[in-house]
């Protein structure tokens, strides 16, 4: 994975050095979660997953196909995931009680995103970008909170669940471009998943172990500052 994406990274900034392409530095913060008919079940919480505050930082290149036109690529290190919040019922034995804690999951998920696109331009300040976003899974973690941890004495503080989510992602991407200077613009994307991206594996058949993928799709809305190299 390391060699592929240096390859990459080598191969857009090889390609940038040409004149017809123009270079971009992206950052900002994204709103993301889990969507799909599963993703209630998927946190172990009987409750729907939050949208919570992740980020993305990266490069794009743009060339010129036309006046109204452009097509671009990059490669965007993201952060993804959700929390799930909900009550569970815990036997306090210092007091002898069943008492109702409320217990949270923190899912970070990282990925680098490697976007394909083309640019449709609306006028001198705004251009609409659409394109197809595959992503490859780096890291997946749980962070349980206290109450979670006090509920659930096995668990540990942070969780490795690389292996419960698939390694190839793709997602739809759709936003305005709003330029504010001859460096600067501001975009807006909306970042629909495409795939089934949870996976656990489940009893079948007389306790055959098969793997099974569940309608949990990543959903990210990212709110991103471009700078514009060499304009």
């Amino acid at each position: 994975m390391k060699t592929l994406i240096a390859s990459c990274v080598l191969l857009l900034v090889a390609v940038g050095a040409q004149g017809q392409w123009k270079f971009e530095l992206v950052a900002g913060p994204s709103l993301t979660t889990f969507t799909g008919g599963e993703k209630k079940d998927w946190g172990g919480t009987g409750t729907n997953p939050k949208l919570v505050l992740r980020g993305n930082l990266g490069f794009r290149l743009d060339r010129l196909l036309s006046e109204k036109f452009l097509a671009g690529g990059g490669i965007v290190f993201a952060l993804k995931g959700t929390a799930y919040q909900g009550d569970v019922n815990y036997y306090n034995q210092a007091t002898n009680n069943l008492e109702t804690l409320k217990v949270k999951y923190n899912k970070v998920l990282s990925y680098v995103d490697v976007p394909v696109y083309v640019k449709y331009v609306a006028s001198d300040k705004i251009k609409l970008l659409a394109g197809l976003q595959p992503s490859f899974l780096l890291s997946a973690k749980i962070k349980n909170d206290k109450n979670a941890r006090t509920a659930y004495p096995s668990l540990a503080k942070t969780e490795d669940a690389k292996d419960y989510y698939t390694g190839f992602d793709l997602a739809f991407l759709l936003g305005p471009q709003y330029t504010i200077s001859e460096k600067v613009a501001v975009q807006m994307l909306v970042n629909p998943g495409l795939l089934k991206m949870a996976k656990a594996e489940e009893y079948v058949n007389e306790g055959e172990l098969k793997e099974r993928k569940f309608k949990v799709n990543n959903t990210t809305v990212s709110f991103t500052i471009v700078y514009f190299i060499g304009q």
